[in-house]
């Protein structure tokens, strides 16, 4: 880890903001009142899974380097200088080092197993630990199953361990378990005390990160290995390793929230349960749910939460085909409820799943207002979108009839109010992102919106092999990357990496709401709109290289030219069908 990604892994972007601003929660990110222009109304979105702080009233801001420069006035080494002042972290003039081999990553993976041993023998001698997860219900068989830890609280205790056991200190910080301390003696400090420790596996139970739960008073219950060689974490599953070959038997997955909700639900008996780890549900989780299932039954947080986390997650669900129940506790999560009645959790999950949206009809259901227009409005924001993520028609018309059925009304009426819906999401998209005179608002061209829709919905991205763009230029750069998944697009240049995670924060806040089918329609409009500026833009370049091969008697220029003008004429046709 070299010293901007130190910096950056202790101070969260919404902490640095909060020095200079007031933060006020939105959802999964933060807005505050601009501090780069006269803002009345909150302009500065915070996002702490970007890492990102933006304004899209007057385009500043970035990562917490290029915020600070902004804010404080000052060049990026001055920022890079304040930030490590407030981190701790000295800095220190780094050679890049060389593509890490396969010897590189097989350390890694044993260091993270050595890890894993020292946290389950500190378990074992630590009382307090023990008496927590008995507490919790994780005991003998299950606490072995998942290797399940604890880190010692101290600050070097497992550096040391480690250390002794032959791993270096710079394996110790790329497996993530170590933090370079640069106070006192210079030595490291372990990334995870005083905690309950969960590794995490891959499908094939090699450990590439851990999950800590906090028994002391930090601020952060839970934290997570940081993202790495080893551990990419939209596209890892807590459990997954454990309950695989079930999940293939059964054709269905139980996804649950937590690590402890996943393991509790084996101490029921319900094997085929995994948990995201460290992150919301993401499209390549979907991806790999299809792989070995059918079925998918939402058991999320019985709250307000977790409704919008299963509305999102039915929406990514949806564009890889599976299908989506949905089953109601009687408590706030499943381990609640398992330390209750594990046996009525294991009646719940084998009897009562239902249609996720038959669910959501029932609970719109309980509304004594579905008449009145206030009513209307809460059906066409909740139910309708739903709707619009399905891909059979069959599937589309007996909700539509249920619906209609539950809410006592015309089932003609209902039909007519979701086509008008749909109309207007189709022709009037949130903001008109796609249209030529929004693009002075957002500052975005039609080719950087379509990538934008690529980055919310990654299994468009096969859509921007149709974009024109320039050999070897940034843009080309941009399609290969997005279409080769996250890996690629972390692998690229630092700008660009930031230059896209404020793509993408602006792409979330603006499409994310769309159904499949509109941002499919969308993302074709901005390439074909995209596609015919860069055809024009050729053509005027061409027109102005051609003038001057004529003043200059170049003939033979003039004729190579003629021709890419007639050959861009026909492309611009093309483009205008």
């Amino acid at each position: 880890m070299d010293t901007k990604d130190e910096i950056r892994s202790r101070l969260p972007i919404e902490q640095v903001v909060a020095q200079y601003c007031q933060l006020k929660k939105k959802g999964r990110n933060f807005v505050a009142l601009c501090p780069f222009h006269q803002d009345s109304n909150p302009s500065l979105l915070v996002s702490p899974d970007k890492g990102i702080a933006y304004c899209f009233a007057c385009q500043s801001g970035g990562d917490i380097f290029s915020f600070v420069q902004k804010v404080e006035g000052v060049d990026f080494p001055e920022a890079v200088k304040i930030l490590a002042e407030k981190a701790g972290v000295e800095i220190k003039h780094e050679k890049r080092g060389p593509t890490v081999s396969k010897d590189e990553r097989d350390r890694l993976k044993e260091c993270l197993v050595s890890a894993s041993a020292f946290y389950m023998s500190s378990l074992a001698k630590n009382p307090k630990a023990s008496a927590y997860l008995q507490s919790r219900g994780v005991k003998g068989d299950l606490k072995a199953l998942f290797q399940v830890g604890y880190a010692p609280d101290s600050f070097s205790e497992t550096y040391d361990q480690l250390l002794k056991a032959g791993y270096s200190k710079s394996e110790i910080v790329a497996a993530g378990l170590g933090v370079n301390r640069e106070i006192g003696d210079g030595k490291m400090y372990d990334r995870f005390r005083d905690r309950i420790m969960f590794p995490i596996r891959d499908s094939q139970g090699t450990i590439i990160g851990f999950g800590g739960r906090t028994l002391g008073d930090s601020d952060a219950k839970y934290v997570n290995s940081p993202e790495s060689l080893l551990y990419h974490k939209s596209s890892v599953l807590f459990g997954l390793y454990e309950a695989k070959e079930e999940i293939r038997k059964t054709r269905r997955v139980l996804l649950v929230e937590g690590y402890f909700d996943c393991i509790a639900c084996h101490k029921a008996g319900v094997k085929n349960v995994v948990a995201v780890s460290g992150t919301a549900l993401t499209a390549e989780h979907t991806k790999i749910l299809r792989r070995y299932a059918d079925d998918v039954v939402l058991c999320l947080d019985q709250d307000r939460a977790g409704e919008l986390a299963a509305a999102r997650a039915f929406g990514l669900l949806s564009q890889v085909g599976m299908n989506i129940l949905s089953i109601t506790l009687p408590a706030k999560d499943p381990d609640e409820l398992i330390q209750k009645d594990a046996m009525l959790f294991k009646n719940i999950v084998e009897t009562a799943p239902t249609a996720y949206i038959t669910a959501v009809i029932d609970k719109l259901h309980e509304r004594k207002d579905l008449q009145t227009p206030a009513g209307k409005r809460a059906i066409s924001e909740t139910l309708f979108p739903l709707l619009a993520a399905l891909n059979s028609s069959v599937e589309l018309r007996s909700f539509l009839e249920q619906a209609a059925s539950v809410f006592s009304m015309v089932q003609s009426e209902l039909f007519s109010d979701f086509k008008v819906w749909q109309s207007k999401e189709i022709a009037t998209p949130v903001h008109a992102a796609s249209s030529p005179e929004s693009e002075a608002d957002h500052g975005y061209s039609r080719i950087e919106l379509a990538f934008g829709v690529a980055l919310v919905y990654p299994e468009l991205a096969g859509l921007l092999s149709e974009l024109i763009t320039e050999e070897g230029g940034e843009h080309r750069t941009l399609v290969t990357a997005l279409q080769a998944g996250a890996e690629a697009v972390s692998a690229l240049d630092p700008l660009l990496r930031e230059k896209l995670g404020v793509l993408g924060l602006y792409a979330e806040e603006h499409f994310a709401s769309w159904s499949n089918m509109l941002a499919t329609k969308e993302m074709k409009k901005m390439i074909t709109l995209a596609n015919r500026d860069a055809v024009k833009k050729k053509q005027m370049d061409v027109v102005l290289a051609l003038k001057n091969a004529r003043t200059d008697g170049r003939k033979d220029d003039e004729a190579t030219l003629l021709v890419q003008y007639q050959n861009l004429l026909k492309l611009g046709q093309m483009t205008e069908r």
